[in-house]
């Protein structure tokens, strides 16, 4: 199903910078079944996808399981404790293999029991052996590039996007006295949000809400007017939410934090589908997974650094933001309903350093879907 010459036209002027100055999006760009699966093929499936953080899946054979656009995907981590992943679909007749999470020696098919390895080699096949000629090695499970950065596991499904930490270098300096390579998830949840991804991606880059939304929540730890632009690169964009000058402190907090990344968070996202807060203590990140134009499934996690599990700081960021992602839900599910509006417009955006993010994002999937 193509998109009509208008929805084409807009994308491609903002694909080549040709708009100005930089708008939010008309209701189509968030509900249209054709552009969703534009997006599939083409945002999805070339670029790379996170998956899930590197500390959930830390012994042999254990795995978590994830659909990335229409790609039933496994990932796991294999005897040499290597991270890998698989199509989670059987070579048989198509069978989704495993779901959820869980550790297995092998990953059975729960239809007729055909089993592979951690290296997605065919191992078992009931009653094959009657078949003339056939040949288990060329039934292994398709494996899809995978790749690793500051501790997150991320997925490219057709294998030939550029190397993602080259990418994201630009990144490195804003993050690197946090460490967020050095903590590990305590807490992670499932979530399925009536809204398009994007405008969850949108509703999460940009600080212009924070001290409407989160008016109770948030207003008096980073509100809308200390929040600052950071860089932005082919593979990401990024903030900086600032304290307010009569917040506690937040800790524990990494040794070699300065005074500035003491008291604030970064926020980035890294294209397509990853956003995360990374502060002094602990980081909220959220991977999405698009289910149709008007839904989205969430995994989302805390991260911590070693011996923080447990204490009160850390539950109190928990409990802060579980609160503060109803208000967003909240928010985004009641914004979702009014895609389908003629009245919808393509209004200007706000300052750079409020949502600038967000047109760096928008100029990302125009090009993508262009490309």
């Amino acid at each position: 199903m193509p998109l009509d010459t208008e929805k084409t036209s807009l994308l491609q002027s903002i694909a080549r910078d040709e708009t100005r100055p930089p708008h939010s999006m008309p209701g189509w760009y968030y509900n249209d079944p054709a552009f969703f699966a534009r997006e599939k093929e083409t945002v999805f499936r070339t670029g790379w996808v996170a998956a899930g953080h590197q500390s959930e899946i830390t012994k042999p054979g254990a795995y978590f399981t994830l659909t990335i656009g229409d790609e039933p995907v496994v990932v796991l981590r294999d005897r040499d404790g290597r991270l890998r992943a698989f199509s989670n679909v059987c070579r048989h007749r198509g069978m989704k293999l495993v779901e959820g999470k869980g550790r297995a020696s092998v990953l059975t098919c729960p239809y007729h029991a055909w089993s592979y390895g951690l290296d997605g080699e065919l191992h078992k096949a009931p009653y094959m052996d009657q078949v003339p000629d056939f040949d288990a090695s060329t039934c292994s499970l398709p494996e899809f590039r995978l790749e690793e950065w500051m501790g997150f596991i991320f997925i490219n499904i057709d294998g030939n996007a550029p190397d993602l930490a080259g990418e994201m270098a630009g990144m490195q300096p804003f993050l690197e006295n946090y460490h967020p390579e050095e903590r590990h998830s305590t807490e992670t949840w499932v979530e399925t949000w009536q809204t398009n991804w994007k405008s969850l991606i949108e509703n999460f880059m940009e600080g212009y809400h924070l001290s409407v939304t989160h008016a109770e929540t948030l207003d008096h730890i980073t509100p809308t007017n200390l929040c600052e632009k950071l860089g932005n690169g082919s593979r990401y964009t990024a903030y900086r939410s600032n304290y307010h000058e009569d917040f506690p402190q937040r800790k524990p907090f990494p040794e070699g934090l300065t005074p500035k990344e003491r008291r604030s968070s970064v926020l980035f996202c890294v294209y397509p589908n990853f956003v995360i807060t990374v502060g002094p203590n602990c980081a909220i990140f959220l991977i999405l997974l698009p289910d149709t134009p008007q839904s989205v499934n969430i995994r989302m996690g805390v991260l911590v650094q070693d011996g923080a599990d447990d204490l009160q700081a850390t539950k109190d960021y928990i409990s802060l933001a579980h609160e503060f992602n109803a208000e967003d839900k909240a928010v985004l599910e009641v914004m979702q309903k009014t895609t389908g509006t003629a009245f919808r417009p393509m209004a200007p955006l706000g300052p750079s350093d409020l949502e600038g993010t967000i047109w760096d994002f928008t100029r990302h999937i125009a090009s993508a879907v262009n490309a």
